[in-house]
């Protein structure tokens, strides 16, 4: 729960004096009182410490101040900031800017107002360095109308392509600590990756994967220009070009681009909550960066289903078992024209041998090509759909499929249909996902749902097509109707369906082909298809609309008009109720209902006086019903639908109108079926924009809407949101279902007192048996989220506490349902808006659908150290082996996800934020997964000197307390590591750290190519402990060694070292620390119990170079390795040093040795791979 006047820190990280008096001032004059100000002082003179030194005795907030020496750096000085503020807010303040009065004010009140909130920024004023105004630039335009919500994580997806920074500077922003504090090793970095240029975006990446962004229109801060920035100097733009690339990477690898639909995110007007649609990119006027855009590729995305290497003997031999299926593709339209003939032929070459294709084309033989064995060919003259039954007929096939010329087959999808049909599929007719190549030769993507009965007849053009026919079922109803020649395909489907019912249509949810996109054109022939299928049901009254080309409407024309329950919850709010009740019964047209209102125990004085006043006219049509206890919506219509008269029931709240006449007669064109269960409507926001164009189970959550905010006009993915179509769930903001189904299935569950309990009917309704329609023809408005604009931000906690309870209960009662939706599509994301393309292929792409090896979801910590050592290199070593299948993920998957991926073990590799820890008890709960927790060091006891310390939880104990007792086992890398965590889990398996062959094998180095031996060490920047215990040492040997130090050095000990080398991406690593050409390395580590549970992996990486080492005698360099070992005394190390350079030759061998013992016992094959398979499986 929000406190009500939480504590902010306003962090000043200072390095230049010139402008620091106007910053300090603008902090100590914040209307906000309870704050401090914290000072991190990096200026290398006694400035800021002079200014500081007239301000402190006075100050009317308290002071804080950090004296950096040696300066920290900008990064790790902002780092700092964060880590050291006391405060649950952080506001910056850089030494050059200034904040308005009431900055801190405003601000803390969006947080107070919007838990949901994790980054709030506003305008700013540009200034010079006199503090004049100068004119807005592009980055500084304000983009929205008026003060602003915006999704966190469209945000995040968008910023991946047009990092223009908009939300501003340091200064200009306010955040949750907790949502920075734990990112390493510094707040600009993502997954381990320093971003640099453009580092405050990256920090603000950070913050927004925990939450929304805010956007305040009033100007709040000052951004001052002049020459002292970094941003003024020549070398920045090289270094932004590169920063954005990177900046792109890192955000894709953590799972956090959308793709398509990039430039649009969800945006709110404060004090709406309604998200909307919001073209972002086309307000700022930005574009992509030329060439760096992380642009999604459909083709690049298909590229990738393809099965691998380690795959292919699985495959093989799970085919081989199988019985050869016979497929018979006609190709149709064929011209003289070979080349996209050649492309259809080409595509179906690759197919798996148990699917024998014999392929027909209609159309002249090319007499230059060699024509293949299983291709023949018919004549355009006898081009007839009799000719295609004949071919059929003739034929030993057992399935059949028609084509277009051009049409390319995929090969991840035939390998799919290979996969399928060899199981013996119990189908008489499957589909399949589909590519298609617009007029730009872009693809696009038809995902289809499963088998969706109103959505087929609606929308045949994008449903029925490319269908795959058993040839027994087709010869069974006498082949395609040679009457329908525009739509025969379509006319057998029709048939086939009821003639057998939609349980013999089976659904391949894998592209198999890339076709043309077609055109929506209304053709007569499935017009009349329709109609003749309506009268075949027992509609005689049934008519068929073409109000949009190719989109179909059916009117079934029933004759009765049975009563119908309105039923409408309400509590004061008399305007909305009057709105809602007046709308009803002035625009309704069908003429047998009645309206229940029910007053949930009204307090405001003209509610009560008005529904009594109802209540006393006892009519027939407008009832009011009393429910004088706590709300529960569910509770409530419970008792309503007691009471009701009708046949049917309508759940429609308190905050919708009506809008058109015909509502409640397009809900019960369908309600009327006796195969549906329920019916639900398109509701508008009051702007026109959409509100619910039905629910889909597991988007965002347990079930969420779709399309919010689009034009409520717009098509909508595959023109879904212009059809009669088969969902899972409806919104009960305006919902029809029969009384008997409502009393059948128990009503509404009471449990769900606010959310969910829609979602909840629904699925109860469908496991009926019955069908959820959704249609676009009943349209009615709806505010929505009312009641939520209306919470008191003091109940916020409550309420997310209890919406927390309900997702929990829908995933206990729900969870397979959940996670794979039959009205949407396993290829679809369940992030964003819905609808969406999942990017990442490696969560859809399931090659081994049998799953013949144990699937692994391996969650690495980060892309550059451990997360490489003991994850991804792991993880990817073997998979190649066969070992295992799944894939690595740098973002930990939300519940439906993970039940949608269904692994069969989880690694979680050093999380241990409250954020990462809620997800993982959540995945506790309900993942059947065996769960592991991988760590490399002991983080309770990080060197004094590490930069890593201060980054940290505080209370890291109980934070690793915590996410082990959610796991089934706890690996590390050392037994002395094993030994400090003892007692705090009941499984500890120790994994030593080895080498990956592909990158340390056949390193190539030089000795003894200076006129002095080369001596050098290599690291990370956690090392500044280790390196300074030998600083005396370095120095000594200055004027006798070349000292050569890669990745980091501290200042102290720079007028000593030879060679420095910056370090540089892993994957160069290895080669680039051969090249370093040593005669001697060194690994020095100071004495604590951290290092004393680290791995020998430094030993390894200099031995797989040939370097010999001289080293620290601690237990973590101990072992049968031929290392010289030496005690952490400046003498000890000397000498040793001294002792190698006095015989080169002597200690050529020993690193030659090492060497063979390194590639010989430490590297990533073998029983060290086994070992981690059986590390991380039960």
């Amino acid at each position: 729960m929000e406190i009500k006047s939480p504590l902010v820190s306003i962090v000043v990280p200072t390095y230049k004096p010139r402008y620091f008096e106007a910053a300090l001032q603008s902090a100590l004059l914040q209307t906000y009182q309870n704050i401090e100000i914290l000072i991190s002082d990096d200026c290398p003179t006694q400035d800021i410490q002079d200014i500081l030194s007239r301000y402190l005795p006075y100050s009317p907030k308290p002071v804080r101040v950090i004296r950096n020496k040696p300066g920290l750096g900008g990064l790790m000085n902002y780092t700092q900031c964060v880590t050291e503020a006391r405060g649950q807010f952080v506001k910056f303040l850089n030494d050059d800017d200034i904040l308005m009065p009431t900055c801190v004010e405003r601000m803390i009140g969006v947080f107070l107002q919007y838990p949901s909130v994790s980054l709030v920024t506003s305008r700013r004023l540009l200034i010079d360095g006199a503090g004049r105004t100068l004119p807005d630039i592009q980055a500084t335009r304000c983009p929205f109308p008026g003060d602003r919500l915006v999704n966190g994580r469209d945000l995040i997806s968008y910023l991946a392509d047009y990092p223009m920074n908009f939300i501003g500077e340091p200064s200009t922003v306010m955040f949750r600590r907790e949502h920075l504090v734990d990112v390493k090793p510094n707040v600009c970095c993502l997954q381990g990756e320093t971003i640099r240029a453009i580092n405050d975006l990256a920090m603000y990446v950070n913050v927004l994967t925990h939450g929304d962004f805010a956007y305040l229109v009033e100007p709040l801060s000052c951004f001052r220009q002049h020459e002292e920035q970094r941003q003024q100097q020549s070398d920045i733009l090289e270094l932004w070009k590169k920063a954005v690339v990177l900046f792109a990477r890192q955000i894709k690898a953590m799972g956090l681009y959308r793709g398509e639909g990039n430039d649009i995110v969800r945006a709110s007007p404060m004090g709406q909550v309604q998200w909307k649609s919001f073209d972002l990119q086309k307000v700022m006027g930005t574009r992509p960066v030329a060439g760096e855009k992380v642009q999604f590729s459909v083709e690049g995305w298909v590229k990738k289903r393809t099965v691998q290497e380690y795959q292919q003997p699985l495959v093989a031999e799970r085919l081989a078992a199988a019985p050869v299926v016979r497929l018979g593709v006609y190709v149709l339209g064929a011209g003289k024209s070979t080349e996209a003939l050649q492309r259809t032929l080409a595509s179906l070459a690759v197919a798996p041998g148990n699917l024998r294709c014999e392929i027909t084309v209609f159309g002249e033989s090319p007499c230059s090509a060699q024509m293949p064995a299983n291709v023949r060919y018919v004549l355009p003259a006898q081009q007839t759909v009799d000719t295609l039954n004949e071919c059929i007929q003739s034929a030993a096939l057992d399935w059949v499929i028609l084509v277009e010329n051009g049409v390319e087959f995929t090969p991840g999808g035939l390998h799919m249909l290979a996969v399928e049909l060899s199981g013996g599929l119990p189908c008489d007719a499957v589909y399949a996902d589909e590519l298609a190549r617009g007029d730009n030769g872009v693809l696009g993507a038809l995902f289809r749902p499963d088998f969706n009965l109103d959505l087929t007849l609606s929308l045949p053009s994008a449903t029925a097509r490319h269908w795959l026919f058993r040839t027994e079922a087709l010869q069974a109803l006498g082949g395609f109707d040679a009457s329908y020649s525009d739509a025969y395909e379509f006319d057998f489907i029709v048939r086939l369906l009821e003639e057998r019912g939609p349980g013999i249509i089976g659904h391949l949810d894998e592209p198999l082909l890339i076709g043309e996109a077609g055109m929506l054109v209304t053709v007569n022939d499935e017009v009349a298809i329709l109609e003749r299928h309506l009268q075949r049901r027992g509609y005689p009254g049934g008519k068929v609309l073409a109000e949009l080309p190719g989109r179909y409407r059916l009117v079934y024309g029933h004759d009765e008009k049975p009563m119908v329950s309105i039923i409408v919850p309400t509590k004061d709010q008399l305007p909305m109720l009057l709105r809602c009740v007046t709308s009803l019964l002035e625009k309704t047209r069908y003429p047998n209902f009645e309206v229940l209102i029910v007053d949930n125990d009204s307090e405001t004085p003209e509610a009560r006086e008005w529904l009594d006043g109802v209540d006393k006219m006892k009519s027939d049509k407008v009832r009011v019903l009393r429910y004088p206890h706590p709300f529960n919506y569910s509770a409530v219509n419970n008792m309503a639908a007691r009471e009701a008269r009708g046949e049917y029931l309508v759940l429609l709240n308190n905050d919708t109108a009506i809008l058109r006449e015909d509502w409640l007669d397009a809900l019960m064109n369908h309600g009327q079926r006796p195969e549906v269960g329920i019916v639900g409507a398109k509701l508008l926001y009051p702007n026109g924009k959409i509100q619910h164009a039905g629910v889909i189970l597991g988007l965002r959550g347990p079930a969420d809407h779709p399309f919010i905010g689009r034009e409520g006009d717009d098509a909508g993915y595959m023109q879904r949101m212009q059809v009669d179509q088969n969902l899972s769930a409806v919104t009960a903001a305006c919902l029809l279902i029969r009384k008997s189904v409502y009393d059948q299935v128990g009503g509404l569950d009471e449990s769900f007192k606010v959310s969910y309990n829609d979602v909840d009917l629904c699925l109860k309704v469908r496991e009926a048996g019955y069908l959820i329609v959704w249609t676009p023809h009943s349209v009615v408005m709806h505010v929505g989220n009312v009641s939520q604009n209306l919470v008191d931000p003091a109940k916020a906690e409550a309420k997310r506490q209890r919406f927390m309870a309900e997702q929990d209960a829908m995933y206990e009662k729900w969870l397979p349902q959940i996670a794979r939706d039959p009205a949407y599509n396993p290829n679809l994301s369940l992030g964003g808006n819905g609808f969406e393309i999942e990017t990442d292929a490696n969560l859809t792409w399931r090659p081994l659908s049998w799953r013949p090896l144990p699937i692994v979801l391996a969650h690495m910590a980060d892309v550059t150290g451990c997360g490489q050592y003991r994850v991804i290199q792991p993880f990817n070593a073997a998979k190649e082996a066969g070992l295992i299948d799944g894939t690595l993920l740098g973002r930990l998957l939300n519940v439906p996800e993970l039940e949608r991926y269904s692994p069969d073990a989880i690694v979680l590799q050093r999380q241990v934020t409250d954020v990462q820890l809620e997800i993982i008890a959540r995945t506790k709960k309900f993942s059947r997964a065996f769960k592991v927790f991988e760590l490399d060091d002991y983080l309770p006891n990080l060197p004094l000197k590490s930069v890593h310390r201060a980054k940290m939880p505080k209370d890291i104990i109980k934070s690793l307390r915590r996410g082990l007792s959610l796991v089934d086992r706890f690996v590390v890398s050392t037994e002395p590591l094993a030994e400090a965590f003892a007692g705090m889990h009941g499984d500890i398996r120790v994994v030593r750290n080895t080498l990956n062959p592909g990158w340390w094998h056949g390193l190539s180095s030089e000795r003894r190519v200076s006129s002095k031996p080369r001596v050098g060490w290599a690291g990370g920047s956690s090392h500044t402990g280790d390196l300074e215990m030998i600083a005396d040492v370095v120095r000594e040997l200055a004027n006798e060694v070349e000292w050569v130090f890669f990745g980091m050095c501290p200042e102290r000990l720079r007028p000593y070292v030879h060679e420095f080398h910056p370090g540089i991406d892993i994957e160069q690593y290895p080669a680039a620390l051969a090249r370093l050409n040593l005669d001697l390395a060194i690994a020095p580590v100071e004495q604590n119990l951290f290092n004393e549970c680290k791995s020998n992996l430094r030993l390894l990486e200099y031995g797989a170079c040939g370097f010999p080492v001289v080293c620290s005698d601690l237990v973590c360099y101990q072992g049968d390795l031929p290392v010289t070992r030496v005690r952490n005394r400046f003498k000890d190390w000397v000498d040793a040093i001294r002792m190698h350079l006095a015989d080169l030759d002597a200690t050529a061998k020993m690193g030659d040795e090492l060497r063979a013992a390194v590639c010989r016992d430490w590297m990533l094959e073998g029983e060290n791979l086994e070992q981690w398979r059986n590390a991380w499986l039960p």
